[in-house]
C-alpha cells in the first residue's frame, strides 16, 4: 500500500504525537519497557515525523550527534498500516541530511534484526556480531555520508 505522507524535521508541538506512535510501536508491540523507550536524549535529539495525507503522524525517526561528531540514528518507528510503503526511507533520509548538516559524515544505527535488510537497502554495513538492546536482538551498522548539501532534506512521497 503506497501512503501519501509529507515527512520533515519534527517541531516541539509534533512530540505528544512522535511519543505515542513510539509507545505503540515499541512499548506495545515489541514489549520494551516503557522507562527505557523514552530516555533523557529526547530533549537534545532531532526527531523526524511523516504525517498522513489526514494530518496523522505515521512515522518517526530520531537523530542525536555526539561530542565526536558521530550521529546515531534511532527509534525508527513506522505505524503498522504505513509500513513498507516507503515511509521509513524518507525518514532515514531526512535524519541523514540532518546529520550531514550538523557537519557529520558517518551515521550509525543499532537495527533490529529483522530491520537489517531495510539498513542494507539503505547502505549501511554491519560493525559487529549481534547484541541485545532492550531484550531484543540488534546488529550495529554503519554508512559514511556525503559532503553537506548532498544528501536528502525532506519531501513527500
Amino acid at each position: 500500500m503506497k501512503v501519501k505522507v509529507i515527512v520533515r524535521v519534527a517541531l516541539a508541538a509534533d512530540r505528544p504525537a512522535l511519543h505515542a506512535l513510539r509507545r505503540r510501536v515499541f512499548v506495545d508491540e515489541q514489549g520494551v519497557p516503557a522507562d527505557l523507550e523514552l530516555d533523557v536524549f529526547d530533549d537534545e535529539a532531532v526527531h523526524a515525523v511523516a504525517h498522513d495525507a489526514a494530518g496523522a503522524v505515521v512515522g518517526t525517526g530520531r537523530l542525536l550527534v555526539g561530542p565526536d561528531g558521530r550521529a546515531r540514528i534511532g527509534r525508527m518507528a513506522v505505524d503498522g498500516p504505513a509500513r513498507r510503503s516507503g515511509v521509513g526511507g524518507a525518514l532515514l533520509a531526512v535524519l541523514e541530511g540532518a546529520a550531514a548538516d550538523a557537519g557529520c559524515r558517518r551515521c550509525e544505527v543499532h537495527a533490529q534484526l529483522h530491520a537489517v535488510g531495510f539498513y542494507r537497502r539503505a547502505g549501511y554495513t554491519p560493525q559487529g556480531p549481534p547484541f541485545l538492546e532492550a531484550g531484543i536482538a540488534h546488529l550495529a551498522m554503519g554508512k559514511d555520508l556525503p559532503a553537506k548539501g548532498v544528501a536528502g532534506a525532506g519531501g513527500s512521497l
